[in-house]
């Protein structure tokens, strides 16, 4: 069944690259340039982590993400397709909108439909790629908390620090603290079903370090890769987030294919971090306005 599973997503990434390729074909016309000094550089996130692009002085930065629930590494590839690899399930959907204070601030809101949860945050792009910088770094605080913002409160601070190589490549990290990433709930769940003489991790705050990477591999396609293993803290019994996807940048929209073993998309869940031996289908679509 592993193999099995295995083969399923190299034939769902392929299929995606593929998709991918068609749609450049058929868009000949040239890429606006998202970031003129670091080209390789198209959007505000890879996949769920933050990037280190700058908005303009007031423009704005505006974000959908959608998870399928179905989980493609579970059942035939005829219960798959019958299913339409996950198009027929419910959503995890999400609302993002960022506005630039200056051409180095910029505050936003991020709003899940799991568990309604509320992000809100603030970046300081700090340090700007250039001649005599060979990296750029952007730091930031968030504070999220489920049921619109009413309970499970978890602040977090991080910093993201990347390099772009050429035109081709962008490479990111992204430490991050998230205080009750253990949140009053799931402390209560779990408290309540553990077993007699089990030992309930009662750790409130994790670090994790986000990881990932943008490729260019034609003017307007991209693949876009990010894990966020934990090293330190609450680790919540769950494997790192990771995600994978392909995307394409078309006349100001960034439109993006993923797979990952999770619905996360704020600081707080992806603190959590995925499901076991899960693969779910998702995308992003991105629009920024100056």
């Amino acid at each position: 069944m592993r193999t099995h599973r295995y083969v399923r997503i190299l034939g769902l990434a392929i299929a995606s690259v593929l998709t991918a390729a068609v749609l450049a074909a058929q868009d000949s016309a040239p890429a606006p340039s998202a970031a003129s000094i670091l080209p390789a550089q198209i959007d505000a996130t890879i996949i769920n982590l933050p990037t280190t692009l700058s908005l303009k002085t007031h423009g704005s930065y505006f974000r959908v993400t959608h998870r399928f629930a179905r989980d493609l590494g579970r059942g035939s590839f005829s219960d798959l397709a019958q299913d339409l690899f996950g198009l027929d399930s419910a959503a995890i959907i999400g609302l993002e909108y960022r506005f630039g204070v200056t051409d180095r601030l910029q505050a936003g809101v991020h709003r899940s439909n799991f568990d309604k949860t509320i992000a809100t945050f603030a970046r300081w792009d700090a340090v700007a790629q250039s001649e005599s910088s060979p990296i750029a770094v952007s730091a930031t605080g968030s504070f999220e908390g489920g049921n619109n913002l009413r309970q499970d409160y978890q602040p977090g601070v991080a910093v993201t620090v990347s390099r772009t190589q050429g035109t081709r490549l962008a490479v990111y990290a992204t430490p991050t603290y998230i205080h009750h990433a253990h949140t009053d709930t799931l402390l209560a769940l779990h408290e309540g079903h553990s077993l007699p003489g089990q030992t309930v991790d009662t750790r409130r705050d994790t670090f994790y370090i986000g990881f990932g990477s943008r490729l260019r591999l034609l003017e307007t396609v991209f693949i876009v890769l990010e894990g966020s293993p934990r090293v330190a803290g609450y680790d919540a019994d769950q494997p790192p987030a990771w995600n994978v996807g392909v995307e394409k940048l078309t006349h100001g929209h960034v439109l993006q294919l993923n797979i990952g073993n999770n619905f996360d998309t704020t600081p707080g869940q992806l603190a959590r971090g995925g499901v076991p031996e899960a693969v779910f289908l998702g995308f992003n679509i991105s629009r920024k306005f100056y």
